[in-house]
């Protein structure tokens, strides 16, 4: 689409330099004792961002027993990233005894927010037609996100229990069950992105409406999809939130948009939503930022949160 705007310059901006920033970035430690299969594309398209990767335990081959199933869908404020940024975290799940998928999608602006659900559905279609073949146990499924990515697997699961978010986003439900969502420092209020006490109240306004305009795209406010963006849009379209999987929240207090976790706590209680959260407090340290757990996963903090959001997902597996 189009970038028409002053406001949504700015946003592509960002994103562009962030981009930049991470092509030049260090990369953490590698964990031990994982194997991968990478840029696999569940669209014959050519197209870099139709591709997914799998990651197992390195001792592990199939045919042979299943493993349980992660799903990662990678953050980055729907403008941003790739298949590859969330490599050490998905293999580091892989080695606590889990067979990991993480996929790319077309960003914002290339495709509006309908589209970038649709990307995410077809390489969860891929899963479903070949993953069993590959060692995954679709009957036992964690899905998680990281920041953009967490308001995109809260999405799925609503989408999966909701007919009418189907057709609203033009998909089709996969057959097999989540068991629980892990999300990581989530921003999932649309009407509220980028307000932080540092933003004047119109510029933040501006730029959450120039966020907005960007995923509804080409159609504007006729896109079916543009009053269903939000957690506290989309869960209204839910015929039964008791049907929804548990969830697991990851945060912290000292991270840039944990606004956004509360409000998303507050949407959780309303709904009676089942849930459990590990929050680390502002005296845990400064370094506990924006989605801390994916980008250190070697972090005392981060294997802590992570192992715990695996416990949560194993006990419900039971």
């Amino acid at each position: 689409m189009k970038v028409r705007t002053h406001e949504q310059q700015s946003i592509v901006a960002f994103w562009a330099a962030v981009d930049m920033t991470n092509k030049h970035k260090k990369p953490g430690p590698c964990p031990e004792g994982y194997r991968s299969e990478k840029h696999i594309p569940y669209i014959q398209d050519y197209n870099e961002d139709h591709q997914l990767n799998l990651y197992y335990p390195k001792d592990y081959r199939y045919p042979g027993e299943k493993l349980p199933t992660v799903i990662n869908i990678h953050g980055g404020g729907w403008l941003f990233g790739h298949v590859d940024d969330s490599e050490l975290y998905m293999a580091a799940l892989s080695t606590e005894g889990y067979a990991v998928m993480g996929m790319g999608y077309r960003l914002i602006p290339v495709v509006d927010m309908q589209g970038i659900v649709q990307d995410i559905y077809e390489s969860l279609h891929w899963l479903e037609k070949y993953g069993p073949m590959r060692g995954f146990d679709l009957d036992h499924v964690m899905l998680t996100g990281d920041s953009a990515g967490g308001h995109l697997s809260l999405l799925v699961a609503c989408i999966q229990q909701s007919p009418r978010l189907q057709e609203i986003y033009g998909v089709k439900p996969v057959s097999f069950p989540i068991t629980t969502v892990t999300v990581s420092c989530p921003c999932v209020e649309m009407d509220e992105l980028y307000i932080v006490p540092s933003d004047s109240a119109d510029e933040a306004k501006n730029l959450s409406d120039a966020y907005r305009e960007l995923m509804m795209g080409e159609q504007g406010e006729d896109a079916p999809w543009s009053r269903y963006l939000s957690f506290s849009q989309f869960i209204t379209q839910v015929p039964d939130v008791k049907m929804l999987p548990p969830i697991y929240l990851i945060g912290s207090e000292n991270e840039s948009l944990h606004f956004q976790t509360k409000k998303l706590l507050q949407e959780f209680d309303r709904y009676e939503i089942n849930y459990e959260t590990k929050i680390w407090k502002k005296e845990d340290g400064q370094h506990l930022m924006h989605v801390f757990n994916v980008e250190h996963w070697e972090w005392y903090e981060s294997l802590i949160s992570n192992r715990a959001a695996l416990e949560f997902f194993r006990a419900h597996c039971e």
